[in-house]
Parts: structure tokens; C-alpha cells; sequence
């Protein structure tokens, strides 16, 4: 057999894992790679212990340390052909060795300014969802190469049978007879709390399915006095309260499945705006959040911190909008009813965003590595 290169997936939070999976997946039928996996010591003991047991059924082997610092240890003495990380907001340089090719596949694809901002020095090359990204990246500084390759995360929505529809509706108990509706918030800014309870009252004609952001389910404080807490504590109380409103709990990380048999998108500043409209499907871009106190004083602070401002103004020629909680009802019907109106925008966005929305993304993707590799 000829030389096998050697691979990690380096899952550094539970939700970078659905970004890797179609590559994961290819690779695992390709005898030229040696696959393994891991996930940080840093993080919530809760999401560790789920992440591991999730990693260490993929195709591979799971790397384990009592520390991060053991962690960093066995990887590195891996000598790894390849690294992928799903962001880089970390000490990547202790992980590898200098003949490691590392790449990064981003973990989203939203409206916020750090998706340019992480770039460590130390990547050898990134995988990009679109033109318009690629072009971004570069007017902000970004050195590193890009390879144009599309958004992998995808792939599943464009290749056959790779999504149970049938096995979600049956799961949750869904009516197939009524509309579903995906409310995908993101943990800040979110505009689930100014909703709360109301939400039962405003979909009581649909199927609900709530998929919170990681974070959200894990930690209990985000910086500078956001209670995620409270948050998780309204989620389950709006579940508890509707029959028609699921709360899709955090073993259950990859959101991508649920567009296939959603009809409506309800979010705020999330890369599930771009996820949805691969699928010409209509998207609620809820205008209306829980501030902290900083960013209700200065709101240009949370577009220099957490938005970008000229995004978040693009999305409203291709999203429908709700300005206020009472607004939502409305526009849920409008949204459903008058997609059409928006389709054109849809398409022009689409094809910026997203590169050949054709299940091949990772075949890209692994294309790039070998072509690196060689």
C-alpha cells in the first residue's frame, strides 16, 4: 500500500463538527487517509463529555488528554500530514509540526465581523463557501490562501438520501399536514426573550422546531453580563407549555437536516440565513434583540464587536423582517404566502455566498489537500 497521509479533525467546540462531516465521511472511504479526531479540554466539562462520546463514533480515532496541554502532547507527536480546525482562535502552532499543512473550515458563514478577524498565522490555507467571501477576506487583510471550494456543511442537502425527512417528522411528532417552521435564534443578540412565551401564541396554526446555538445549551454567562442561563430556562418553559413547539436538544448538533423539511426560517445575526437560502427557502430576520447594557447605549459598539453593519443591511433584500415581537404573526403568513416576491434577490445572494451547490464541496476540499499533500 502506498504512504497514507494522516489526518485530524479537530472539533474544538461541538458545533465546528457539522462543517467537517461530509469530508469526514468522504475521507473515510478513501484508503490514502488515516483519520482521527478531537475536541479542547478548555471547554464546558458538559459539551466535552457529549462532543467526545459524538467524535468517538465518527469514522477514526479519538485523541484523548486529561489536560490541554496532554492534549496538544499527543497530537503533535502525531506528526500530522494535515490539521483542520474549525476556527483558530487558539494556539494552532503547539499542535503541529512544521510539515503539517493546516487548514480551516469556518464554523459559520453569518453576518459577523470574526469571520475575518480569526485567521491565525499559522494556517496553510482556507476553505471558502463563496466569491463574495473570498472577496471579503481579502479587503480585510486576509493573507492566508483560499480555496474556493464551497460551503461542505451543505453537501448532505445536495447529495441523495443522505437526509431521514421522514425519520424527523416521526422523532417529533410533527403534523404533516401544517407548515414547519425552524426558529434558529443565535445566544447574542437574541431575540427569543423579548418573544418568550408568545411564541406559542404566534405559530399555534404550525409545527415549531427550536434549535438554539450551542452555547446557549452549554454555558451558563457570555462576556459582559449575558445570561444564557435564563435563556435555556425560557426554551425549555416554551416547550413545556406547546405541544406544536419541539426544542431540538444539544446531542442532536448539526441543524442542517431540519432546513429539508422546514418551510420557514426564523433567525437573527446567524450564518443559517445563507444555510436556508441554498434551498430558495423564505427566511424572518427578527430586527429586535436583548441588548446589554453597553450596546443599548452605543449600539455602534455591537456592530464593531459582534456585526457587520453592512450584512445585516443586505439581508433585508433577500429576508422578510420583524421589527417587534407583535409583528411576527403577520409576517410568518406573509413569508409563506409571498416567498416569491423575494426569490430574485434570493438567487443573486445565493450565488454570491455559495459556490456550486452541488454536494461536491468536500470533494473539493479533499482535491485541494491531496493536490497540497503532492
Amino acid at each position: 500500500m502506498k504512504k497514507q497521509y494522516t489526518i485530524l479533525f479537530d472539533s474544538y467546540h461541538l458545533y465546528h463538527l457539522p462543517q467537517f462531516e461530509p469530508l469526514i465521511e468522504l475521507l473515510s472511504r478513501d484508503e490514502r487517509f488515516v483519520i482521527y479526531h478531537s475536541t479542547s479540554r478548555n471547554i464546558d466539562k458538559y459539551e466535552y463529555e457529549l462532543c467526545k462520546k459524538v467524535l468517538i463514533n465518527q469514522p477514526g480515532k479519538f485523541i484523548f488528554g486529561r489536560t490541554e496541554e496532554e492534549r496538544k502532547r499527543k497530537i503533535k507527536d502525531l506528526d500530522l500530514d494535515v490539521f483542520i480546525c474549525g476556527w483558530s482562535r487558539y494556539d494552532i502552532e503547539n499542535f503541529v509540526n512544521k510539515k503539517t499543512l493546516v487548514g480551516m473550515v469556518y464554523h459559520g458563514i453569518g453576518i459577523k465581523p470574526s469571520y475575518w478577524r480569526d485567521n491565525h498565522k499559522r494556517l496553510d490555507v482556507r476553505f471558502v463557501e463563496g466569491p463574495y467571501r473570498i472577496q471579503q477576506l481579502k479587503e480585510n487583510g486576509v493573507k492566508t490562501d483560499l480555496s474556493l471550494t464551497g460551503f461542505m456543511k451543505l453537501d448532505y442537502l445536495f447529495q441523495k438520501n443522505k437526509i431521514d425527512s421522514d425519520g424527523i417528522y416521526e422523532k417529533y411528532g410533527l403534523d404533516k399536514n401544517k407548515k414547519t417552521i425552524l426558529f434558529a435564534p443565535t445566544f447574542y443578540p437574541s431575540s427569543f426573550e423579548l418573544i418568550g412565551t408568545r411564541l406559542g401564541l404566534y405559530t399555534k396554526d404550525y409545527n415549531v422546531l427550536i434549535k438554539p446555538h450551542l452555547w446557549t445549551m452549554f454555558m451558563n454567562n457570555f462576556s459582559g453580563g449575558v445570561n444564557l442561563k435564563k435563556q435555556r430556562d425560557l426554551f425549555f418553559r416554551v416547550a413545556d407549555l406547546f405541544d406544536h413547539i419541539h426544542l431540538i436538544q444539544p446531542d442532536t448538533y448539526n441543524i442542517t437536516p431540519f432546513y429539508k423539511v422546514s418551510d420557514l426560517l426564523i433567525t437573527e445575526a446567524s450564518s443559517t440565513i445563507y444555510e436556508m437560502l441554498s434551498l430558495d427557502k423564505p427566511v424572518i430576520v427578527n430586527r429586535f434583540f436583548k441588548l446589554k447594557l453597553s450596546h443599548k447605549l452605543f449600539r455602534k459598539r455591537l456592530y464593531r464587536s459582534r456585526l457587520n453593519s453592512k450584512m445585516e443591511s443586505d439581508v433585508s433584500e433577500f429576508c422578510f423582517e420583524a421589527n417587534k415581537p407583535e409583528e411576527l404573526p403577520n409576517m410568518i403568513e406573509v413569508a409563506l404566502k409571498n416567498s416569491k416576491i423575494k426569490l430574485s434577490a434570493m438567487k443573486e445572494y445565493k450565488e454570491k455566498m455559495l459556490y456550486k451547490l452541488d454536494g461536491k464541496a468536500s470533494y473539493r476540499a479533499r482535491n485541494e489537500i491531496v493536490k497540497r499533500l503532492k
